[in-house]
């Protein structure tokens, strides 16, 4: 099943919040260092991430995250039609 990675960013919490899918309930899993998993309740899935002081270790500290997931990410093949149609009309 084909799911977006989305993401919404709270200032005011200086919280990061990525969807893989559908931002929906979830059991929310410290791992360690302020990252959360957010877990299906039913099936244990990953269904997203909260990371904790992201301006401040992103921005700030300019630290580099590294997220308790691994998986496959594709491009939508779209995105290479409109930009193979781009480059077309560019080098015409």
């Amino acid at each position: 099943m084909e799911k977006r990675l989305t993401y919404k960013y709270d200032p005011m919490s200086d919280e990061m919040n990525l969807y893989f899918g559908e931002n929906k309930e979830a059991i929310g899993f410290n791992t360690d260092n302020d990252i959360f998993l957010q877990l299906d309740p039913d099936t244990d899935e990953v269904i997203g991430l909260t990371i904790l002081n992201f301006k401040h270790r992103i921005i700030d500290k300019k630290e580099e995250i590294q997220l308790p997931v691994s998986g496959k990410f594709i491009a939508n093949h779209r995105i290479f039609e409109r930009k193979t149609s781009d480059q077309l009309a560019v080098s015409n």
